[in-house]
């Protein structure tokens, strides 16, 4: 729907009601104007039909659009409109649920962007206490963000439509619920190397041990939120559920996957980085197998 000054000129009306219905998508525009055509004079009408599209203040005129709301087209749609608006009346508005969910999505977005950097920033701050750690924060945090990624990408491939406060619940949420699974196994994996085992011998005792745990945790978040989104009818709570019952798995996996190779790819970065680590030197022979590790304080003994 749309609202414009009712002292704007029959004649800039009508222009305008074309100009709007050559715009991509508009069926048609439908106001006083359109009504009685421009033979019938609009003063010799009574009150009470006027008074239905038109008052001392505004005129209101329908658009009817061939677009769903909220898409993508929708919403440029209403941007030539509005343009096309201000070129006419310049306290015109365009009204209805189409330009209410617009607005909506522009302001979500925007708090899409701070919730997020703050959830990302408090979890890296945890860790980074908890870990005694500068570098495993943002390797346990870009695991998770990658899963979140594939989660919210999936629906385009496979032809879903995602309410539009999606992303803002679910990135936060997923990270939120699924990090812990990339700390347990990190937590496994420092320990092993603090006691003098080798990389790989680390990792896959960390992996080893804690898939059980991960795989119970991430079943469980999974049949909790499937189990409501199959439920449920309404197609908000819906579609938030699916996405966070997929979201544990695509977390599962890329924990248990992805995970193991980033600490073997990183290991000395980790060492290196994380207090209580350090004190450790590792050497490994020339064919790739681990020898005993040596306290550094003996390293500079041996050496003098």
């Amino acid at each position: 729907m749309l609202l414009v000054d009712a002292n704007l000129p029959a004649k800039s009306v009508r222009s305008m009601m074309k100009e709007m219905e050559q715009v991509d998508g508009v069926k048609y525009v439908l106001g006083l104007e359109s009504v009685i055509g421009s033979r019938i004079p609009e003063e010799i009408l009574p009150e009470s039909i006027t008074s239905i599209l038109k008052n001392d203040k505004w005129e209101l005129l329908l658009i009817n659009s061939e677009y769903k709301v909220a898409s993508d087209a929708v919403n440029d749609q209403i941007s030539d409109l509005n343009t096309i608006l201000k070129k006419y009346d310049e306290s015109g508005m365009l009204i209805g649920e189409a330009p209410c969910m617009k607005d909506m999505i522009e302001t979500t977005s925007h708090d899409f962007q701070v919730v997020n950097a703050i959830s990302i920033l408090a979890i890296f701050i945890i860790i980074a206490l908890v870990e005694k750690s500068l570098s495993l924060p943002f390797i346990l945090i870009s695991v998770i963000e990658v899963a979140i990624f594939i989660n919210l990408g999936l629906p385009h491939y496979l032809g879903q439509s995602l309410p539009f406060i999606a992303p803002i619940c679910i990135s936060t949420i997923q990270l939120g619920a699924t990090v812990d699974y990339a700390i347990l196994m990190t937590t496994r994996y420092k320990a092993e190397r603090i006691r003098g085992n080798g990389k790989k011998d680390a990792v896959w005792t960390a992996l080893s041990t804690s898939i059980p745990s991960i795989i119970v945790s991430g079943m469980g978040l999974f049949a909790a939120t499937f189990g409501v989104a199959i439920y449920s009818d309404i197609d908000i709570i819906g579609s938030m559920c699916m996405l966070m019952a997929r979201g544990a798995i695509v977390s599962m996996l890329a924990v248990i996957f992805i995970l193991p190779a980033l600490l073997l790819l990183c290991d000395k970065i980790i060492c290196a980085t994380t207090w209580g680590m350090r004190k450790k030197t590792h050497f490994t022979d020339d064919s790739g197998h681990a020898e005993t590790p040596i306290n550094s304080e003996k390293l500079e003994v041996l050496t003098k």
